[in-house]
Order: C-alpha cells, then sequence, then structure tokens
C-alpha cells in the first residue's frame, strides 16, 4: 500500500506544466516537468548574470500556470562635472558708516566632478547612487561688507589691540572705536599674528595661493594709516616672533604637503637680526608627531627660547642652541588629523613657564603647571584645568587659565575664566558671572592680558570683548562676528 502511494506522488510530481518565462520582453510558454525555477531556465538556456533578478527566486517550486520574470540589471558608471553654488556673507565693517555697503569679493561658482553608479533593470534606469566626489575648483564666497560704524560705544583702551578679522589685520588704538583694518586683501592664514612689544609693527603670514610655500611673512606699521604691507623674503613660516626689545624676529618654517594637515614642520628656529640671519637650531624631524611641528616662546630676556613637543617641554639657549629638557609626560591621542601640543607662557622675569601637561595617558586629563627654567620648581599648579586650559603670564605673578567646566570632557566643554598666583594661592574665578553660561573655546589662545595688568581681552562668539579685573565690567569691543587672535602691546 505504501509503495503506491509513492508511486502515485512521483507520477503526480512529474506531470507536465505550463509555464510562461518572460526575458527583455519577450514571453514564452513552455511545457515541463522540472521542479524548481532555477531548472526551469536551465531547461530554456536562459543565462543568467550576476546582477539580474528573477521573480519568483530559482529556489521556489513550479507550479501549473507560473509566470517566470528574468529582470536583466546593470550597472554602470557615469562621471559628471557640477557647479558648487557659492555662498553669501554679510559681515558688519566698523570701518564704514552705517547704511554704506561695499563688495569686498564676488563670489564665484566651484566645480567638483561627480560619479554615479547608475542601475539599470531591462535597460531603464532605477537607481543612481554618488560614489564619489572630486572638488576640481573651489567656490569663491561673495563677501559683502555693511557699516556698522558707531553701533557698539567706543571704550577707551590702554596701549594698541591688534587681531585678526575674516583675513584681514585689525588694529585699535586709545579707544575701540578708533578701529581701522591694516590689511584688506583677505588673505591671512592666521598662522602667525605678532604685534611689536611698543605696538607700532605687526607681523603676520598670508596665503600664497598656488605657490609650492605654505605661505609667506609680511610685515605692516600700525601707526602710519594707510602703509602698505611689506613681504619680509620669508616662505613657510610656522612661528615668528618679535624679541621683547622689537629689534629681531625669530621664526620657524615648514614646508606644504598634499596630505592633512597641509603642511610638514621642519622644527628648525632662526633668529632674523637687521638681516643677518642666524640658527638656532637645524631642521630636524622633531620629536614625537614631529610633522605637526614644535611650539616656541621667546623669553623676555631674550636668553633662552621655550620650546613644547606633544610629550615634552623645555628651553634653549638662544646663543648656543643647547636644550635642556624641563618636563616629560604622556602624549594625548587625538585620533584625528591634529595634535594637542602645550601653548607656553613667561614669567616677567624669564625664571618661569606656565603651561598645561598632559597627565595620563589615554584619558583626558591636563594640569597647570610651573616650571623653572633652571629645573629646581615643577609645581602642578592646578589640576584638571582642560585641554584648551592657555595659562597666560600676566605682567605680575598672576597666572590667566581656562578651567574646563567638565574636566572630562574638556575639548567640548565651556571653560570659566579664572585668575591663580604663580605660587598657586589665591585661585579666583573672573569670569564668567554668577548664572551665565563658561567661554566656548574655538582657537589655542583666546585671552591677553593688558600690558599694564588689570585688563584682560577675550574672544567670545567671535568678538573680542575687555574684561576688567578690578571690577568685572565686560565691554564688547568688535562687533563683526570674525575676530579672532587678539595681541596687546603697550
Amino acid at each position: 500500500m505504501a509503495v503506491s502511494l509513492l508511486l502515485l506522488v512521483l507520477a503526480a510530481c512529474n506531470v507536465p506544466k505550463n509555464v510562461t518565462i518572460e526575458v527583455e520582453g519577450t514571453s514564452q510558454i513552455v511545457e515541463t516537468e522540472a521542479e524548481t525555477v532555477r531548472q526551469v531556465l536551465s531547461e530554456a538556456e536562459v543565462t543568467l548574470g550576476d546582477l539580474d533578478r528573477v521573480e519568483p527566486d530559482l529556489w521556489e517550486s513550479v507550479q501549473e500556470g507560473m509566470e517566470i520574470r528574468v529582470i536583466r540589471v546593470q550597472e554602470e558608471t557615469e562621471v559628471a562635472v557640477q557647479k558648487i553654488p557659492f555662498e553669501r556673507r554679510v559681515i558688519k565693517d566698523e570701518a564704514l558708516a552705517v547704511g554704506e555697503s561695499r563688495l569686498m569679493q564676488e563670489g564665484a561658482e566651484g566645480e567638483e566632478e561627480v560619479v554615479y553608479l547608475v542601475t539599470y533593470e531591462d535597460g531603464e534606469e532605477v537607481a543612481r547612487k554618488v560614489v564619489a566626489r572630486e572638488v576640481l575648483v573651489e567656490p569663491v564666497a561673495e563677501v559683502e561688507l555693511v557699516g556698522a560704524k558707531g553701533l557698539l560705544p567706543s571704550t577707551p583702551i590702554s596701549g594698541t589691540i591688534a587681531y585678526i578679522s575674516y583675513g584681514n589685520a585689525w588694529v585699535m588704538r586709545h579707544e575701540s572705536g578708533q578701529k581701522r583694518p591694516l590689511t584688506t586683501s583677505g588673505d591671512l592664514d592666521g598662522r602667525v599674528v605678532a604685534l611689536s612689544p611698543d605696538g607700532t609693527r605687526l607681523l603676520f603670514t598670508r596665503t600664497t595661493g598656488f605657490s609650492s610655500a605654505l605661505n609667506s611673512l609680511w610685515m605692516v606699521n600700525t601707526v602710519v594709516v594707510g602703509d602698505e604691507p611689506q613681504e619680509l623674503g620669508i616662505e613657510g613660516v610656522r612661528y615668528a616672533e618679535w624679541s621683547s626689545d622689537g629689534d629681531k624676529i625669530a621664526y620657524s618654517t615648514a614646508e606644504k604637503t598634499q596630505g592633512a594637515p597641509g603642511w610638514k614642520a621642519r622644527n628648525d628656529l632662526y633668529i632674523l637680526d637687521d638681516g643677518r640671519e642666524s640658527e638656532v637650531q637645524p631642521p630636524s624631524t622633531g620629536g614625537i608627531y614631529g610633522w605637526w611641528g614644535t611650539n616656541f616662546a621667546w623669553s623676555p630676556d631674550g636668553s633662552l627660547f621655550a620650546y613644547a613637543d606633544a610629550d615634552e617641554v623645555g628651553v634653549i639657549d638662544a646663543s648656543t642652541g643647547d636644550r635642556s629638557l624641563l618636563l616629560s609626560f604622556a602624549p594625548y591621542y587625538t585620533y584625528a588629523e591634529w595634535v594637542w601640543v602645550p601653548t607656553l607662557s613667561w614669567s616677567p622675569d624669564s625664571l618661569f613657564l606656565a603651561i598645561t601637561a598632559h597627565h595620563i595617558s589615554d584619558e583626558e586629563t591636563f594640569d597647570l603647571w610651573v616650571l623653572g627654567v633652571d629645573g629646581k620648581v615643577k609645581a602642578r599648579l592646578v589640576p584638571q584645568v582642560g585641554i584648551w586650559s592657555s595659562p597666560r603670564w600676566s605682567f605680575g605673578d598672576s597666572i590667566l587659565f581656562g578651567q574646563a567646566e567638565s574636566p572630562d570632557r574638556s575639548q567640548e566643554s565651556r571653560y570659566l575664566l579664572c585668575t591663580v598666583d604663580q605660587d598657586g594661592s589665591n585661585e579666583e574665578k573672573v569670569f564668567p558671572p554668577q548664572g551665565e553660561e563658561g567661554l566656548v573655546v574655538e582657537e589655542l589662545v583666546p585671552w591677553v592680558w593688558s600690558p599694564r595688568g588689570g585688563e584682560v581681552i577675550v574672544v567670545k562668539e567671535g568678538n573680542l570683548h575687555l574684561l576688567d579685573l578690578e571690577d568685572g565690567s565686560w565691554k564688547q569691543l568688535t562687533i563683526d562676528g570674525g575676530a579672532s587672535q587678539p595681541r596687546w602691546a603697550r
């Protein structure tokens, strides 16, 4: 009995079935004893491509009257050159009267090469996906200046303040309402912004367009209205600084590269004195992350250079080039295309340095240190200040520094502005007032002391503000929203 049932089942399976096969718009009806869709197509000698689809699926059992559709799938790449629209910027310009405007820069569309992966089914496009983009020509933003002169109350200031705004150098002297641009080209790269000790000259670097050099070093007189900036004949400058007497310039160089971050530091150090160049440090690969480069700071007495790498701080004898290590610490791994290196600030007597040092590997721990240049003093003054603490020594014994509100996440944290004496006493928060938010730090050194002490300029939301430490008053000095890198000289 069981054998008979099995024979009946097998007989039923082998009963011919009529199915329709549709390929590329052509249909045919075939009679088949095949058990699966795959077998039907094989019998009909229908060859499938790697991307082709079949409805129903190949493993489906064949049924009487089944319709089998083969969908031919192709993928092709297409390359197109497309326009990149330019953005329009409106900048408040305090050199123009209210109601006036000036087109500072005409906008220009860019171009990009876009590679598409296009999918076709039976010759009809069904999908298009971008698989690669390459910018051929960068767009140029249209920049319009609108008058803002007099919109801010003019604030008396002592000495000379220089700063960068939207790629140009600006200066204000005696009062904030008398600010004026020193350059109008809009091509300052911000690597060097150095005001001479007497406030009469400004060093700056500007981009060199399609040149093979990273940039070039320039100088402009801040006193003579309309003075034309002068190129100093030095290219690829990563660091430059005036000596305390304003007679000499120290600088270090880098070469332009195609990959991130766009340069490779030479880690050299030179002094330019009345046109004569002397070498303090020859070019080298540097220490850990040497491609990023070493930070330098010239001592007020001119005898030493402080240096900072990603894992150490020390001093260099300006006359012999001899190096002395002051402090080693764990490098901070950013896991990105930038490197954290401590900022350096000298005490007025050239005997001490204020720095931020990384404390524990793989943790975001940064402490404020004071180091004696003779190696005898190594004091952790304030723990857990944050990566952007940027301590700045006053012209006395007080140190200004940022204190991260969230030290364990200090890259994104807001910062309080604090002062502390060089012996660690009298730590005090000076900004913000109770109940207000701390500062968002968007540059390495966003605050600077007045040469006379007692006042500080702070960059807040793209504008310079004057903070009086005596009475706690807070006055806005700029209005254009693009100010950065303030420098203050007597």
